[in-house]
C-alpha cells in the first residue's frame, strides 16, 4: 500500500473516531439566547445543523437568523421545540459540534465507507491512491487515481462524494485528473453500473466493478486529449460562458472567464476552455458542493 493511501486511511479513521451519534427527543435541544444547548450543555452548531433544527420546528431559517432578536429566538424556538418534545431525532456530532439532525431512519453511510472502495479496488488488482480529498459533513469528496496508471499529464480517476447529514447520497463518479493543475472533471456512470447509495433503507451496499468505472474514465481521458485540436471561435467561447452562467450562475461564469484569460491564454481550444472551468472549481470562494457541480458540468462539454 502506498504512503498516500495509508495517510488517507489514517485520516479517515481519525475523523470517524471523533464522531458520535445520539438518539434523543427533540426536547433535548434548546436555544439559550446566543447558543444552542443539548441536554442542558452548550454545543457548537454548523449552519446546516441550525437549518435542520429550525426545519424540525417549522421555523424558516432565514426568518430565525435575520428577523428575530435573541430574546425572540429563545422564546419561539423553545416553545415550538417543546411542542415536539417527544419526537425522536438522530443528532450527529463531531467532537462538540452538532453537524446533522436527521430522522432516526437515517442510514449511516459515512465517509469511512471509502475504505470499502479502496479494498475493493485492491482486491481487483487495480489499486487506487488519493490525489485530493476533504472531509466535510455537508459534502465530502475523495479523488482517487490508479496506483500505476498515468497517461501523460492526464489520468483516469474515480471520485467519491458523500454527505453525512442527509443532504446527499454516497455516490461514485468516473473522471479525469490533470496532474499539472491538480484539477479534474466528474462523469456520471449510472448508465453502466450502480453509483449511488441512499441514506434511507438497507445498510448494505454493493460496490461497482472498479474496472468498468475506470474504462469510462479512460474514454474521457482520450476525449479530453482530442479536444486540444478543437479550436474555438469568439462565438463559441461566448456560448460556453453563457451556458455556464445559465447552469451554474453568473459568479461561476465570471470566475471561468478570469481563469481562462489569466492561466489558459484566453481558451483558444475546447481543452483550454474545459480546464478553465475545472480550474475555476478550485476557488475557495465556492462551497464544496458547488465545486463538484462545476466539475460535473465540465464533463458535459466533452459529451456534447
Amino acid at each position: 500500500m502506498n504512503e498516500k493511501t495509508s495517510t488517507l486511511i489514517e485520516r479517515l479513521r481519525t475523523y470517524d473516531g471523533a464522531k458520535h451519534d445520539e438518539v434523543a427527543p427533540q426536547g433535548a435541544v434548546a436555544y439559550n439566547f446566543d447558543e444552542f444547548t443539548f441536554k442542558g450543555l452548550p454545543i457548537r452548531t454548523t449552519e446546516t445543523a441550525e437549518k435542520q433544527l429550525c426545519a424540525a420546528c417549522g421555523i424558516p431559517y432565514e426568518f430565525f437568523q435575520h428577523r428575530l432578536n435573541r430574546h425572540e429566538k429563545t422564546s419561539i424556538f423553545n416553545r415550538l421545540s417543546m411542542e415536539l418534545a417527544d419526537a425522536e431525532r438522530l443528532f450527529r456530532f463531531h467532537h462538540n459540534e452538532l453537524y446533522g439532525v436527521t430522522s432516526t431512519r437515517y442510514r449511516k453511510l459515512d465517509n469511512i465507507r471509502v475504505l470499502d472502495i479502496l479494498q475493493a479496488a485492491d482486491d481487483s488488482g487495480i489499486g487506487l491512491k488519493p490525489v485530493r480529498y476533504n472531509f466535510k459533513p455537508d459534502h465530502t469528496r475523495v479523488v482517487l487515481v490508479p496506483d500505476k496508471t498515468n497517461v501523460g499529464e492526464l489520468t483516469p480517476s474515480i471520485t467519491i462524494t458523500n454527505s453525512e447529514n442527509g443532504l446527499a447520497s454516497l455516490s461514485l463518479w468516473a473522471g479525469v485528473f490533470r496532474f499539472v493543475c491538480t484539477n479534474g472533471l466528474m462523469v456520471p456512470v449510472s448508465d453502466i453500473t450502480r453509483n449511488r447509495w441512499f441514506h434511507i433503507g438497507n445498510s448494505d451496499i454493493s460496490l461497482p466493478d472498479i474496472g468498468v468505472v475506470l474504462n469510462r474514465s479512460m474514454e474521457y481521458v482520450e476525449m479530453l486529449y482530442e479536444s486540444r485540436s478543437q479550436y474555438l471561435s469568439v462565438r463559441d467561447k461566448t456560448d460556453i460562458v453563457t451556458k455556464v452562467a445559465g447552469a451554474l450562475g453568473q459568479k461561476v461564469a465570471e470566475k471561468v472567464v478570469d481563469v481562462a484569460n489569466r492561466e489558459y491564454h484566453g481558451a483558444p481550444t475546447l481543452f483550454h476552455a474545459i480546464n478553465s472551468i475545472t480550474r475555476a472549481a478550485q476557488s475557495l470562494s465556492f462551497r464544496p458542493q458547488v465545486q463538484s457541480e462545476i466539475e460535473r458540468y465540465a464533463a458535459t462539454l466533452l459529451a456534447a
